[in-house]
């Protein structure tokens, strides 16, 4: 878990970021209004940040001529309004602020969210409060508001930054700033969108200052544009290209989010099969009184199954080969209630641990029958054979009280994976040495244990850690064998629903009353590897996020060349009384039915893809990858998130050319006709 000093650098990091950008955004903006050249000033916009947007300000107190709109834009004037408006920008920021808030207090106080649980409900606030913010700033000012919207992103990237010491409790897994800052870059991006859509719908429906929601004629006009005119095939073919592009990006985001689901739930539930969701522990070595732990919270809401177990690590030998291993001793009676242990056996049986008289032996180690009767004739080879099987028994028993005659004596049985059994190159029934580090205190120091095992079974759990380093024993010749006086390490626990691991782990604190007692869940134990799995993920959806983005470039221009094309049209709108925002809303529809129409289309691609993969199966080799097939798990609400993500991207690539369109002049427009 990251230290506070860690979460407080990350978000003053990021929340610089954004300033600065917002900055040099803003810098842009003012330098277009009065009428210079972008070209040389554009580097110092982006490289001196918030200092070149005050050399604006004061700039524009000297000339305050707007080239836009021919009016004076001095700080305090009306028309300053119409650039920036500092008291909006408060205004989103403070609904924003109080939908993150909001989102957090439902999850936390009517859903009972703890921990990452909470990030969810803290995203749909976020969301849902810069649309709202977006939508009252753009009704309110009669534009976008982008400009307000980018510092509305900053004030709100500064609440980690005031809230650092409670971040604690919602990045329970984090393990890396990294980590952290893509979250909160992840949320900068969430939170732009949400604002822009607001604030353009917003500006759409306040026609000119006035509330008008009607989409009649002017989505009618739009579906005949995309008909485009016989004689030029140009647009038409980039707009089939557009919906290509959104086709392609859809179905690949669909795809690649399906695999990775697919191999996260696969090691999810490997890992969830061979261990506990949650473990009960206590400080120091004397766990005697575990079987009235056991009774307390075998009883509490959502608990499946308990059992106690002691871990260790140990050295294990065979006559070839040696490795180093964590020896478990388990309940044979009660282990299968939380882990599938059982399942995994692929030789052998657990029970045999409880009772090793049992484990099948090697023919070799069998007793030799005593001849009775007439023994048939034995040839040379039957000798020899017969020799060199005598003489493997007498080196098996050596040093033992055992009686050749009867047999090999009986060991404690023990269960390793398929992985060790190659590495130690042993069978069924073959002996093993385990020395334990911890041993009793001799002469000359701690004196390592050792004891001789006999392999009772074989498990394959899928994951080759714990193919190649876990063995079981039962658990009370692992409490004679590391000496607990009848402690144990811990109780295991199996609970219904994993996601409330960590709530029902403080339940079960309050239940033992605190101190001395200690609870692990299933992510802690694994934090390294799912938050690993986790950044992954957000950076794979952000770099195919990308590939969205690239699409409604296409969609961009091809609303460009449209607006080119029909300037004629939209000028004799204009002159029969359209307005800015109606003119917008024509080309809002031509570049949405793009979006639906390719978000449609790849979402029933990728699906189809996917179903592919799962009926016939991409082969991989399971001595790299454990599995045979590539994973394939089709998750509806990611799904669903990435059709509405391909409409969104292509109605935020509207924007720019509607605006364009709906400033166009129509004397402009009919001063060539």
């Amino acid at each position: 878990m990251m230290g506070e000093g860690t979460y407080l650098v990350s978000a003053l990091g990021a929340a610089v970021l954004i300033l600065w950008m917002s900055s040099a955004a803003l810098a842009i903006r003012f330098r277009v209004l009065r009428g210079k050249n972008l070209g040389r000033g554009l580097p110092l916009c982006i490289l001196l940040g918030p200092l070149w947007v005050v050399v604006q300000l004061v700039q524009i107190q000297r000339h305050p001529y707007n080239v836009e709109t021919h009016a004076p834009i001095k700080w305090g004037a009306g028309r300053f309004r119409d650039v920036f408006s500092p008291v909006h920008l408060l205004i989103g920021a403070l609904i924003t602020a109080s939908s993150i808030f909001a989102g957090k207090f439902v999850g936390s106080e009517l859903f009972e969210f703890q921990g990452e649980q909470l990030q969810l409900p803290i995203v749909t606030g976020l969301a849902l409060g810069g649309l709202v913010a977006g939508l009252v700033m753009g009704r309110m000012l009669s534009r976008i508001a982008f400009l307000e919207s980018l510092y509305v992103v900053f004030l709100c990237s500064c609440l980690p930054v005031v809230f650092f010491k409670d971040l604690n409790t919602l990045f329970t897994y984090g393990t890396a700033a990294a980590y952290f800052v893509l979250v909160l870059v992840a949320a900068a991006l969430i939170l732009v969108v949400s604002l822009t859509i607001g604030g353009a719908i917003g500006f759409l429906l306040s026609g000119e200052t006035q509330s008008k929601a009607s989409w009649a004629y002017e989505s009618w006009i739009g579906r005949r544009f995309l008909m485009g005119k016989r004689t030029s095939n140009v647009v038409s073919l980039i707009t089939v290209l557009s919906v290509f592009a959104v086709v392609v990006g859809t179905s690949g985001m669909v795809v690649v989010m399906s695999v990775m689901n697919g191999f996260s739930s696969d090691l999810r539930s490997k890992i969830l099969g061979a261990n506990a969701h949650l473990l009960v522990m206590k400080y120091g070595t004397d766990f005697t009184e575990y079987p009235e732990v056991m009774k307390k919270t075998r009883v509490l809401p959502g608990v499946v199954g308990a059992t106690p177990f002691v871990i260790n690590e140990v050295m294990i030998s065979s006559d070839i080969n040696l490795t180093g291993a964590l020896i478990k001793g388990v309940d044979v009676d009660t282990v299968n209630e939380v882990t599938v242990l059982g399942d995994n056996m692929v030789k052998g049986e657990l029970a045999h641990l409880k009772d090793p008289s049992k484990i099948e032996v090697p023919r070799s180690l069998k007793p030799v029958p005593e001849p009775t009767g007439t023994a048939p004739a034995q040839t040379e080879g039957d000798d020899e054979e017969a020799v060199d099987e005598e003489a493997a028994l007498a080196a098996a028993l050596a040093g033992t009280d055992a009686d050749p005659a009867k047999g090999p004596p009986v060991l404690p049985g023990i269960v390793i994976g398929q992985e060790m059994a190659k590495n130690l190159k042993v069978f069924m029934g073959d002996v093993v040495n385990v020395v334990s580090p911890v041993g009793e205190l001799g002469p000359t120091g701690p004196v390592p244990k050792a004891r001789a095992f006999r392999v009772a079974g074989m498990f394959f759990s899928g994951m080759y850690e714990y193919d190649s380093k876990f063995v079981y024993i039962d658990l009370a010749e692992a409490q004679d064998f590391f000496s607990t006086n009848g402690g144990v390490t811990g109780v295991e626990y199996k609970v219904n629903d994993i996601d409330n691991t960590q709530g029902l782990g403080r339940q079960m604190l309050l239940a033992l009353g605190g101190y001395p007692y200690r609870t692990k869940d299933w992510m802690e134990m694994n934090r390294n590897l799912f938050s690993a799995l986790k950044l992954e993920k957000i950076a794979m959806f952000i770099i195919l996020a990308l590939t969205m983005y690239m699409a409604s470039f296409l969609i961009l221009v091809t609303l460009v060349m449209v607006v080119m094309e029909k300037g004629k049209e939209i000028a004799i709108l204009k002159s029969m009384g359209a307005t800015d925002t109606s003119v917008m809303k024509i080309f809002v529809t031509y570049g949405l039915f793009i979006g639906v129409l390719g978000g449609a289309v790849g979402l029933g691609m990728g699906f189809l893809l996917c179903l592919g993969i799962q009926e016939f199966g991409i082969g991989l080799d399971p001595e790299v990858y454990y599995i045979t097939n590539l994973p394939v798990k089709i998750d509806v609400v990611e799904v669903c998130l990435v059709g509405s993500a391909a409409v969104v991207v292509s109605f935020l690539a509207t924007i720019p050319p509607a605006l364009f369109a709906s400033r166009l002049s129509p004397v402009e427009g009919l001063r060539y006709e």
